[in-house]
């Protein structure tokens, strides 16, 4: 079935891979069309020193089957690597450990009862499993109601700050329900100990192998190529537009942002562009410092200090074994973005100014001799915002456009906007595929021009 039907997948990313990848598994023709210079989009890299860093850290949990599959099925599980990683709080200039039950317990922020509530919060949210409810409760009230004002004050409302910048008050409480589930969904045995994997030479090793897979089924990968439409006769996408000529295909499949997707539509219906277009998403400023020496035991250090600009330091080689590095420490600084912070306009040097500022002030005894980079790193569409009762607004993998499909992090709520999540909806839009293409009726090839 649909050996010679044409596919063409716009976008890069993993979602854009692994949907080529099952595409091309079943006898699909496809091509992928990436308007950057590598595969991997915000899963990509940056090279320095010879190596391949991930311009931004991401996990790969025990408990991601998915992922874990597609290491297996690309060749690159003797490259993969479990770690046992800790996490931290920052609270008035001392660092605290905050990983186990004992932890919890100990927490010197937190007296004995707003532990205790704490506690309840993490267990609470392991046995409710209808995320509909959650959907329509905001995040501050589930959390003040379960943990009470102490535990929010010290711990949730540092976290939301820390991935909603200003926004959070829109904020359903499924985000910090879905967390909660997924990272206890990592830990092992009665020590609790949180599991995570990392792959040799950073996230793409995956994606660079999935790339082969697919090139091996015929799949053909265009890098920087920008489609400037994606076109559409009678309700129903044809093709697409590439420098003023129109390449014919039998379906089209977008994993873009919803907004960069409504551009390329002009022909599609008003609501659906509309719909598509006021789509806002959270960006990050994600500085990366590239030290001699270990900074902290943490892999992610959480901060209380709202004076703070960044959220959290994050040391991946705390999970990453440095000598995959060359024996360098690499610090991850991040802020997520809200559409209209000013933050999004500083230089890179503005960034650095104020990010060392505060780094010296958490860390007043560092060694700054041990730094060896400060590399400022961007994106604009990171984390889509979903406020309350807007479940209407997400949008469909049919789209109201014949043969014109779509997927991104929009659409997999509640789940988080993670590999895991990604590869996970790329196969849910396959099966979709599967199942219209055998009703698909050729058209005659459009005019190119």
């Amino acid at each position: 079935m649909g050996e010679q039907q044409r596919i063409a997948i716009i976008g890069g990313g993993i979602m854009g891979v692994t949907l080529a990848y099952r595409l091309a598994q079943k006898g699909f023709s496809v091509r992928v069309y990436e308007r950057g210079d590598n595969l991997g989009g915000l899963a990509g890299y940056m090279p320095y020193d010879g190596l391949r860093i991930d311009r931004f850290y991401h996990t790969i949990l025990s408990s991601d089957t998915s992922m874990q599959g597609l290491i297996e099925e690309s060749g690159v599980a003797s490259k993969r690597h479990f770690t046992a990683t800790k996490q931290g709080f920052y609270d008035k200039g001392k660092l605290y450990d905050f990983n186990t039950p004992v932890d919890f317990l100990l927490f010197p922020p937190l007296n004995p009862l707003q532990r205790f509530r704490l506690g309840l919060q993490v267990i609470y949210a392991q046995f409710e499993s209808d995320w509909h409810k959650m959907d329509v409760i905001p995040v501050d009230d589930w959390l003040l109601k379960v943990s009470g004002r102490g535990a929010y004050e010290k711990v949730w409302k540092p976290l939301l700050r820390a991935k909603f910048d200003t926004m959070s008050d829109a904020v359903p409480a499924t985000y910090i329900w879905s967390r909660l589930r997924r990272m206890m969904g990592t830990r092992q045995g009665v020590t609790s100990k949180e599991m995570m994997s990392y792959l040799e030479n950073g996230y793409y090793t995956l994606i660079e192998a999935l790339a082969k897979k697919c090139e091996e089924l015929g799949v053909t990968f265009h890098l920087n190529t920008a489609v400037e439409e994606i076109v559409i006769e009678d309700g129903q996408a044809v093709g697409i537009r590439l420098k003023g000529v129109v390449q014919p295909f039998d379906a089209v499949a977008s994993t873009l942002a919803s907004p960069i997707l409504s551009t390329l539509i002009p022909n599609a219906p008003q609501n659906f562009q509309q719909m598509l277009g006021k789509q806002e998403y959270l960006g990050v400023l994600c500085p990366l410092l590239i030290l001699k020496s270990q900074l902290i035991p943490y892999y992610v250090l959480n901060i209380t200090d709202e004076r703070i600009p960044f959220t959290a330091v994050v040391e991946t080689t705390n999970l990453v074994d440095p000598k995959h590095v060359k024996g360098y420490h690499l610090v991850y600084l991040p802020k997520y973005l809200a559409p209209d912070s000013p933050l999004a306009t500083w230089s890179d040097e503005q960034v650095k100014t104020e990010w060392m500022k505060s780094f010296r002030q958490m860390f007043p005894s560092f060694d700054e001799s041990q730094i060896v980079e400060f590399i400022v790193q961007r994106a604009k569409y990171v984390e889509p915002i979903r406020p309350m009762n807007t479940l209407h607004e997400i949008p469909t993998i049919k789209t109201p456009v014949e043969r014109l499909y779509m997927g991104n992090t929009v659409m997999i709520y509640p789940d988080l906007g993670n590999g895991e999540a990604a590869t996970r909806f790329a196969q849910k839009m396959v099966d979709q595929i599967v199942v219209d293409a055998p009703q698909w009726v050729s058209k005659a090839p459009i005019a190119s021009g």
